[in-house]
Formats: C-alpha cells, sequence, structure tokens
C-alpha cells in the first residue's frame, strides 16, 4: 500500500512539474551572445516563446547571425530552440538571407546548427542571387553559403544580357563560392536560344565581377542539338566571353535536311 502511495505520489509530481514547464509562456522573447571581444555573436526574437525543459518553441522567429565581414538574418513561422546546443529547427515561410552576397533562401523546413556554421534541409528549396535563380529538393549549406550543395531535381536559370541560360541535373549541383564555379551532376540539361545540350556532368566558371558565366565544361555522352544539327562527343567547352564552343573527343555530326531540301539546294 505504501508503495503504491510512493509511486502515486511520484507521478503526480512528475506532472505537476511538466505543467509547470508548460505553463512557461515568454510574450516578446529574446535571447542573444555575445563573443568573447564582447560584440555580439547573434541574437534570436519572436512573439511569444514556450519553454519546455532544455526546449524553447518559438512563434514567429527572427534571428541575425553576425559575423567577421557579414550578417545572416533567418526567419519561420515557428522554431525550436535547443537551449544546450543553441540549434534551431525552423519552420513554416523559412526565409534565409546573406546580407553581404545578396542571397535569398526561401522553404518549408530548416535545420540550423550553429557551432558547425550549417544549415540543411530535405524539402523543396529556392534560392535567389541577383541574375540567378535556383529550385531544389534538399539542401545543405554552410551560413554563408560559401558552400552549397542542393541535393536533387535542380533547375538553375541565368539571366545574362546576352543569352538567358538555364540548366537542369537530377543532382546534386555543388556550388564553391570562393573558387566561382558550380557542378551539376548526373541527366545535365542545358538550354539557351542557340539549342539544346545534354551531359553526364557540366562544370560553371562564374564572371563574378560582370556577373556573367565565364566558361562552361560538360563531359561524358555530350549530345547537343542545334537548329538541324545534332553533335556526339565526349567533351564540350563553351567560351562566353568568345561566345565559342569547342569539342573534344572524336565529335561527329549528323545532319537532318529540312523537309523539301536536297543537298543540291
Amino acid at each position: 500500500m505504501f508503495l503504491k502511495h510512493l509511486i502515486f505520489v511520484t507521478a503526480f509530481i512528475l506532472c505537476f512539474n511538466f505543467i509547470s514547464y508548460s505553463q512557461q509562456r515568454i510574450k516578446n522573447f529574446y535571447f542573444s551572445n555575445y563573443k568573447k571581444n564582447g560584440t555580439k555573436g547573434w541574437e534570436i526574437k519572436g512573439e511569444e516563446a514556450v519553454i519546455f525543459g532544455d526546449y524553447v518553441d518559438i512563434r514567429k522567429m527572427e534571428a541575425n547571425y553576425y559575423l567577421e565581414e557579414d550578417t545572416i538574418f533567418i526567419e519561420s513561422k515557428k522554431a525550436k530552440l535547443d537551449k544546450n546546443s543553441l540549434d534551431v529547427f525552423l519552420k513554416d515561410d523559412v526565409l534565409v538571407k546573406n546580407k553581404k552576397e545578396e542571397i535569398e533562401l526561401i522553404t518549408d523546413s530548416l535545420n540550423w546548427r550553429r557551432r558547425q556554421n550549417k544549415i540543411q534541409t530535405a524539402d523543396f528549396v529556392k534560392a535567389q542571387k541577383e541574375d540567378m535563380q535556383i529550385e531544389a529538393k534538399g539542401l545543405v549549406a554552410d551560413t554563408q553559403f560559401k558552400k552549397v550543395n542542393f541535393k536533387e531535381d535542380v533547375k538553375v536559370k541565368f539571366s545574362q544580357k546576352e543569352d538567358a541560360i538555364t540548366i537542369s541535373c537530377q543532382g546534386p549541383l555543388e556550388i564553391e563560392h570562393d573558387e566561382q564555379k558550380a557542378v551539376f551532376y548526373n541527366k545535365v540539361i542545358v538550354e539557351s536560344k542557340q539549342g539544346k545540350l545534354f551531359c553526364d556532368k557540366s562544370t560553371i566558371f562564374f564572371d563574378t565581377e560582370n556577373n556573367r558565366i565565364k566558361k562552361i565544361i560538360s563531359e561524358g555522352n555530350v549530345k547537343i542539338i542545334r537548329e538541324e544539327n545534332v553533335i556526339f562527343a565526349k567533351k564540350a567547352t563553351y567560351l562566353g566571353e568568345e561566345n565559342k564552343l569547342v569539342l573534344e573527343g572524336n565529335p561527329r555530326v549528323i545532319y537532318f535536311p529540312k523537309e523539301n531540301e536536297t543537298f543540291g539546294n
């Protein structure tokens, strides 16, 4: 009988503690962290926060992550903060802005791992930087977008003045910002007003100063459809400044004449 009474009392205390935690609501929540040199490292705020032990549920969250030469802004309708690791899970209308590089990312959910300086999601994402728009399913990146991996079903549009170029691939797409390049993998399709190119892998090198494509190197089972011509090669290099295409690896051309056209005409 005593044991039953003890179990009941213990269960009541645990239940009371849980209710106490669940009722810790804070309006206009604000939480910040400072670096060793006294400058602000990051800050998180929201319209309301509910504290559950080691976690904080935040409604309409906004966060700023301050770096030496950059600021990362993050917002979402819902968020869950781990008070120990300071990692944040964001949900619904997630927006990430890199203010220096002027990059915007939109998705439905996002994990922000603060110590690793990493963000990731398995959801559909949209990203934009100046004249480049990216759509894909799944992403892993550092918060400065120096290295970005778009996982699958990738589609990128480059809105250049001379000629808009659209590139799609099965994925992944790996972007190296410092090296000014992007690598598309698996079932790559490059489209422009000049024609359409198919290949296994395509590497793009950017001219960031002039916001244009410097070079595109396409490799593996290259097939180019251009007007009535179909070209096959192992490798094709497009030189943007010269608007020139260089073919390598025993290229061959198949010409399909138009209807009623003969070689004598």
